[in-house]
């Protein structure tokens, strides 16, 4: 298994290193943005103005507390990373089998004396690294903005604690985006209903604060579970924490079930494979 997280990580080089810099150059652009503001004095009355000229959206991205650095941060930085992480991993989970299975590689790969399980996990926690990686990258590069910044500062295991809340969610979706590979024909069918789902959870949670209609449906929007501010002046939720956890292991669980019991194709795009998940329980 450790032979598959190597090679497996070592073929994400080029995403860690495009998605590392894009995602350290977006925090330290948006921890310097803060310190800029701050030193002219503009920062309250840009939030006033907003508030003032266009109260539903300052309630909808809670703007009344961007004079703060965790509040900024929620306002111009959590309130894209997610949505840019999610459709990330969404790749990364239609990809992680289904696309050796159409480039007609799968088969060879498990001609060789290694389990389906070893695959299967060694896979998953290559990934889930190189997610970890890229939390971290963009965890150390809002730190680094704090060292030569006059107003950004946050504890360092406080800012922390927003980006575990992030982890657990996007790790929720890429659960999602495989489990969908492992029962649809096809990787881009996945990818594609997963990617619908991480955009509605989004406008949901997004918009529910300012259209009562859409509140108690938010309560089913992953996102609306994220952590911001909250984790920083409060602490980590545990019980948001632990319910992730295990709907997260849950997920992983039935996406290996369902590799372990399926024919391997040899190449191409498949069909429905519903009909398999009688086989989660069931196989010896």
């Amino acid at each position: 298994m450790l032979t598959i997280i190597r090679n497996t990580v070592s073929k994400s080089r080029g995403l860690l290193v495009g998605w590392g810099i894009g995602l350290a150059a977006l925090s330290v652009m948006i921890g310097s943005m803060f310190d800029m503001i701050a030193d002219t004095n503009a920062m309250y009355d840009m939030v006033d103005a907003y508030v003032e000229a266009m109260p539903e959206m300052a309630a909808m991205f809670n703007m009344d507390q961007m004079g703060t650095p965790i509040g900024w941060l929620d306002v111009q930085y959590f309130s894209i990373l997610p949505l840019m992480l999610c459709l990330l991993v969404n790749g990364i989970g239609a990809n992680m089998l289904a696309r050796d299975e159409e480039d007609g590689t799968l088969d060879l790969i498990l001609a060789h004396p290694i389990s389906r399980t070893s695959l299967f996990w060694g896979r998953f926690f290559a990934s889930t690294m190189v997610i970890v990686f890229l939390i971290l990258i963009s965890w150390g590069s809002l730190l680094l903005t704090m060292t030569w910044s006059n107003y950004f500062s946050i504890p360092a295991f406080d800012l922390l604690m927003p980006f575990v809340s992030l982890f657990c969610i996007i790790m929720f979706f890429m659960n999602i985006s495989l489990l969908f590979a492992m029962i649809m024909p096809a990787r881009s069918m996945a990818s594609m209903l997963c990617g619908m789902f991480v955009g509605a959870s989004f406008f949901i949670t997004l918009l529910s604060e300012v259209i009562e209609e859409l509140q108690r449906v938010s309560d089913f929007s992953p996102l609306a579970y994220l952590e911001t501010t909250s984790a920083v002046s409060d602490g980590l939720s545990l019980n948001y924490f632990i319910m992730f956890v295990a709907i997260n292991l849950i997920l992983a669980i039935v996406s290996w079930r369902l590799f372990q019991s399926r024919d391997i194709r040899v190449g191409g795009e498949g069909s429905w494979r519903l009909q398999n998940l009688k086989y989660i329980f069931n196989k010896n």
